[in-house]
This record gives structure tokens, C-alpha cells and sequence, in this order.
């Protein structure tokens, strides 16, 4: 009986460190892909505009580009119709993204340097937002994406810029650490609810 007590109590404790976890990372908003390559000047802005169909939380977005130097880059979301500046953050170190070492890409190899944000709602209603990026020193940058996908957000006025757009995960819990939750609990009841007989 100790023994069974014991396991039911483990498999109920794993069950609830495990519990937190979430099944699906974040989604894809937007994807800009298949881009060509251009040379972006120092202190020079890339941007590209989108627009929701429903409000749209935003956490993180990326640009795909080449940073020999790692000279620092800024990246912003900007409201065209009012004007106003939605976020903005110099990525000259890792604090945007904890997950780097550090920014720099070596030209060459280029990636999707993404920030990482607090989440931002973009209303829908007809605004234009903004995603750009400028560097403090020349980058090679993907442009003219040939291919779009995710859902919600749509590039307008023309596709102009390689990005990518991701909102926050639904907390979904795993199946795993509910079903060992479940079990742990039935059999923890089914121990304390029907004590074998003593011997003797």
C-alpha cells in the first residue's frame, strides 16, 4: 500500500510542475518569405506597411538581413493614420532577444533577427502600421518577398520588406501532464478509498 501511496503522489506532483506548460509557441501573424537581397545604407530606414482585418496582438517580429558589424539596429511599429509611435527599441545588444549571444550575422549567413516585445494590440478599423528597422551601420536585407502567409495581418503598398509577424501562444496545456495528473489523483483515491484488510 506504502508503495502505491508513493507513486500516485509522484505522478500527481509531476503532473502540476508540468502543468504550466504550453502546447503551441506563438503564431505566425505575417510571413513575408522568399525574398531577393539588397544593400541598406547606414542610418537608412526599411519599412513595411500592413494592416489587420481583426485586432491583432503582436510579440515579437523579424527582419532577415545580414549585420557583419552587430552595430546596432533599431526596430519600430508605427501608426500612419494618427502618427503615433507604437514601439520602438535599438537592438545594440541581446536584451530584445535573450535567446542571441549577440546581434551580429556575419554577411553571408544571412537570419531573421527578431525582437522580442511586450504584447502590443493593433486595432482593426482601416489603420496602416508600420514595421521598420534601421541600421547604425550598411546591411545586406531581404526585399521584394515573394510569398505571404499567416493569418490576420496583410502587407499593403506593396510587399516591400522579408518580415515576419508573431503573436502571443494560447495557454494550452499539454495532454501529457494532465493525463498523469488524472492518474496520480484516481489512483491516490482509489489507495485512501479502499484500505486493504490487515493480516493478523
Amino acid at each position: 500500500m506504502r508503495r502505491k501511496y508513493c507513486l500516485s503522489l509522484f505522478l500527481s506532483v509531476v503532473g502540476l510542475i508540468l502543468l504550466p506548460l504550453y502546447a503551441n509557441a506563438d503564431s505566425l501573424v505575417l510571413g513575408l518569405d522568399e525574398t531577393t537581397y539588397g544593400r541598406l545604407a547606414a542610418n537608412t530606414t526599411l519599412s513595411q506597411d500592413v494592416q489587420v482585418s481583426a485586432p491583432t496582438t503582436v510579440d515579437g517580429f523579424a527582419f532577415f538581413l545580414s549585420d557583419p558589424s552587430g552595430a546596432p539596429v533599431t526596430y519600430s511599429i508605427t501608426d500612419l493614420t494618427t502618427g503615433t509611435t507604437l514601439f520602438t527599441e535599438t537592438f545594440d545588444d541581446t536584451t530584445l532577444n535573450p535567446t542571441l549571444t549577440n546581434i551580429a550575422i556575419p554577411t553571408g549567413t544571412r537570419a531573421w533577427l527578431e525582437a522580442y516585445m511586450p504584447p502590443l494590440t493593433l486595432p482593426a478599423g482601416g489603420d496602416i502600421y508600420q514595421f521598420s528597422l534601421s541600421g547604425a551601420g550598411a546591411l545586406d536585407v531581404g526585399v521584394d518577398p515573394a510569398s505571404s502567409t499567416g493569418t490576420g495581418m496583410e502587407a499593403v503598398n506593396g510587399p516591400t520588406a522579408g518580415l515576419r509577424v508573431w503573436d502571443p501562444p494560447a495557454v494550452t496545456p499539454e495532454p501529457s501532464p494532465l493525463i498523469m495528473l488524472g492518474t496520480g489523483f484516481l489512483a491516490l483515491v482509489g489507495v485512501v478509498g479502499n484500505p486493504q484488510k490487515r493480516s493478523r
